[in-house]
């Protein structure tokens, strides 16, 4: 009798276990994956005059800052300064205008080998900058991140 009882005991302990634990739910927090902007700015200056085909653009390396706004409201909801051409932003999903924009860019000075643009609507003696950026419109959807390419030039290069 001791045996059986003792047989019997051992096969509720194994089984008690296993039948608590599957009735237990589990809360994890799930953690929500990031989304935002991701890319590249190249360097779309031509070293004097552009071949035809253009060499393929390289990355940026000088400073640039990326910066994220909504279309919705214009409102700039990230920004991020970086200098080896590679960003990764993180915001939520939408629709967002992603500029490069050379912080300070040095001013145009008219020689014979540069061409001085005038800034547009603008009265045609102030000089624009030199270095120019881009923007592009994206989508970011939830849980990922949108590859951008983006451009800065020196248009003051003939």
């Amino acid at each position: 009798m001791r045996r059986g009882a003792l047989l019997l005991g051992l096969v509720a302990l194994v089984a008690f276990p296993a039948s608590a634990e599957a009735g237990k739910r589990h809360h994890h927090k799930h953690k929500a994956k990031p989304a935002g902007v991701k890319g590249v700015v190249f360097n779309s200056t031509c070293p004097g005059a552009c071949a035809e085909p253009p060499p393929p653009p390289t990355p940026y390396t000088g400073p640039v800052t990326i910066t994220v706004a909504r279309v919705s409201d214009g409102a700039v909801v990230a920004s991020q300064a970086i200098s080896d051409g590679n960003f990764r932003i993180r915001v939520k999903g939408g629709t967002y205008n992603v500029s490069s924009v050379p912080p300070n860019p040095p001013s145009c000075q008219p020689t014979p080998e540069t061409v001085c643009p005038a800034q547009s609507g603008a009265n045609p003696m102030i000089i624009a900058p030199c270095m120019t950026g881009e923007t592009k419109q994206v989508q970011v959807r939830r849980h990922h991140f949108t590859y951008v390419e983006l451009h800065v030039q020196n248009v003051c290069i003939v």
